[in-house]
């Protein structure tokens, strides 16, 4: 009997035995260890963390400080002088040399300038927390980003074990329609289409395992950790508790980062507005200092001249022609008050409509999530039944197939249902601004 067939599957197996063997086991890191690496290193928080210092180093009390200089000078020049009289006499000199010092202290300090100096304060201030906000909202999309990734690491693991699994049945069944063929109880026909299949499920691990593997570089990028570094992740999918639309929409009202950027963006245009308000008003500034001025020249009739002493005065500077400019510049700032206002109430529609969908989106997936873990279960139990029944010679290799193919399917829909219900939850707890509260995060 020609069993020639019998012999293509075993360079395949050989080589999904390499690519299946035990490695030394990596260090496991779990979500919080994954979200502090990302936290610590990731190029895009270090970026938000300079650009929120740096806010943080303008909101000082500058405005209101007086400006201190000190200044010192020194010339000299050489000249050549000629001098006639009214009696022709005529004195000539060269070389005449004169020294000139001068050194000084002054003060400036703007008392009044109609308020714009504490519009000012409170505008860098505002400045300085909405750039913690902007450092908040990206650290909680980092976060958003690292688990999605590690959730699905987990997923691709399960899926790689089941696929594993479907693969050693395959072979079981192969390794059977072999030892059926040689002793002719099933026909050729039957035997190929073990090895088919025995393919198609080599195949699906392959494919399993290389996005495993480039599941893994994405995280590991994201972390900024060795691309390579892998097997590392030993977790579970587990829902948090249920979530109450009422209290997601409170939280999110309070705690979005987005909506208080809004918030804040609409309150730096009101202190522009009243900026340009101070434009109508004279400025009140304090001068004082003291000047120290000495002149030597000896070829003259007074060789040094000195001068020193404190000075102080006041200056008042009273706007007269520029009330045009000023009145366009205040109704310009006033209509982008509007324009904030608006957008703030836009941003606010906007997410209560996220939230909306994505609640839908949580319901249903949560439902989908119990049914196909039923449903798994029972494709589960099926396979079994079906395993014993095969090997009892009761079930055909071909009708064994279907339970096999059952399963696989019922198992990729449960850890898809798993994944998407997690992430929706996750969404909902972006949306709500309630992702520091699950992680702890240190900026």
């Amino acid at each position: 009997m020609n069993t020639s067939f019998c012999k293509g599957p075993w360079p395949l197996l050989a080589l999904l035995a390499c690519l299946s063997s035990h490695r030394a086991p990596a260090q496991g890191r779990d979500l919080s260890g994954c979200i502090g690496q990302a936290l610590e290193s990731n190029f895009a928080i270090k970026i938000e963390r300079n650009a929120a210092a740096m806010a943080r180093n303008n909101a000082t009390y500058n405005p209101f400080l007086p400006t201190l200089e000190a200044s010192a000078r020194q010339n000299q020049t050489i000249n050549a002088t000629r001098a006639e009289d009214a009696a022709g006499t005529v004195s000539e000199a060269s070389g005449a040399v004169s020294d000139t010092y001068a050194a000084g202290v002054a003060l400036n300090w703007r008392l009044f300038d109609g308020m714009d100096m504490f519009a000012t304060r409170e505008r860098l201030r505002e400045l300085e927390a909405m750039g913690e906000l902007s450092l908040q909202q990206g650290i909680e999309g980092l976060v958003m980003e690292v688990c999605s990734l590690y959730y699905s690491v987990v997923v691709q693991q399960y899926r790689l074990a089941a696929a594993r699994r479907t693969m050693a049945l395959s072979s079981e069944r192969y390794e059977d329609a072999q030892f059926r063929y040689e002793i002719g109880k099933i026909s050729g026909l039957e035997a190929k289409q073990a090895i088919v299949d025995l393919h198609a499920d080599s195949s699906a691990y392959v494919r399993q395992e290389e996005q495993l593997k480039n599941t893994y570089i994405s995280l590991n990028k994201t972390m900024n950790v060795d691309l390579q570094g892998d097997d590392y992740v030993r977790d579970t999918i587990r829902m948090g508790a249920p979530l109450s639309p009422g209290e997601l929409e409170r939280e999110t009202l309070e705690n979005n980062k987005l909506l208080k950027i809004a918030r804040g963006e609409r309150r730096v245009s009101e202190l522009d507005y009243k900026k340009t308000r101070a434009l109508f008003f004279p400025t009140l500034d304090l001068n004082t200092g003291y000047n120290y001025n000495l002149t030597n020249t000896p070829s003259a009739a007074t060789v040094a001249n000195r001068s020193n002493g404190f000075y102080w005065g006041f200056s008042v500077n009273v706007p007269v022609f520029n009330r045009m400019q000023a009145r366009a510049r205040a109704k310009n700032a006033r209509l982008e008050v509007e324009n904030k206002e608006w957008s703030l109430q836009q941003v606010e529609k906007e997410l209560l409509s996220d939230l909306a969908l994505a609640f839908n989106a949580y319901e249903s997936n949560l439902l989908m999530m119990n049914f196909e873990q039923e449903g798994s279960a029972i494709a589960e139990n099926n396979l079994n039944e079906a395993l014993a029944m095969f090997k009892l010679g009761a079930l055909s290799g071909i009708d064994f197939r279907q339970f096999q193919q059952s399963y696989i399917n019922a198992v990729d829909r449960k850890f898809a249902a798993m994944y998407q219900a997690k992430m929706s939850e996750l969404s909902l707890l972006l949306i709500s601004g309630q992702a520091r509260e699950l992680f702890t995060l240190q900026d």
